[in-house]
């Protein structure tokens, strides 16, 4: 049973010196999942995913954010998924 406010997975990433960026992937109650980011100007945005499955909006998300297999971004910042 999915709760009220779905499943969360919370991406930070940080680098020395710089903010956090942060993501959510949310589990929604149709089955579909929801991207939250920071576009690191302050402000929230979202986007549908097309998985189906948590872990393949997972991959999704990661390819979206230009994540590569070392967790790293085009800017060298390292990811994490807690």
């Amino acid at each position: 049973m999915v709760p009220e406010f779905a499943r969360l997975c919370r991406v930070a990433a940080c680098t020395a010196g710089s903010a956090m960026k942060t993501a959510r992937i949310l589990d929604e109650d149709d089955d579909s999942f929801t991207l939250e980011y920071d576009n690191n100007l302050g402000q929230m945005n979202t986007m549908r995913l097309y998985a189906r499955s948590y872990e393949r909006a997972v991959q999704e998300a990661k390819t979206f954010l230009g994540i590569n297999e070392e967790n790293l971004d085009g800017d060298g910042t390292e990811w994490k998924f807690e």
